[in-house]
């Protein structure tokens, strides 16, 4: 396979035209963790440096409820790349795109944890 198709394949968003082909296929997966690895991590250094400085006071809530409304509005902003987010759920490249997404926010799980545990 050509490399331009191989490339080709693997933007094709929307599709699973990716699967023919092996590299297709991880060139796509890297669509899908490198935006998800750079936002999650971006999300839960802001939210985390913000409470070190305790700019919304010593109430772990408020930083939870932040980093709530901030996952929800990239999520939301990702709405609108529907080509790329209809993959979310059909694709593996998607889910990866998901579960890292979330995992790499590690901050926000011990948030919640310590709220859960404190009440």
């Amino acid at each position: 396979m050509k490399f331009l198709n191989i490339i080709q394949s693997a933007t094709d968003f929307g599709t699973f035209r990716s699967r023919e082909n092996f590299l297709s296929f991880v060139l796509k997966c890297l669509f899908y963790i490198i935006p998800a690895v750079i936002l999650g991590n971006y999300t839960d250094i802001i939210v985390e440096r913000m409470k070190t400085h305790n700019e919304l006071g010593d109430y772990t809530l408020y930083y939870i409820l932040l980093q709530t409304l901030i996952i929800l509005s990239t999520l939301y902003l990702l709405l609108f790349l529907t080509d790329y987010t209809s993959e979310f759920q059909l694709t593996l490249p998607g889910g990866l795109f998901v579960a890292l997404y979330f995992s790499i926010q590690t901050n926000y799980i011990d948030m919640i944890k310590e709220y859960i545990n404190y009440k």
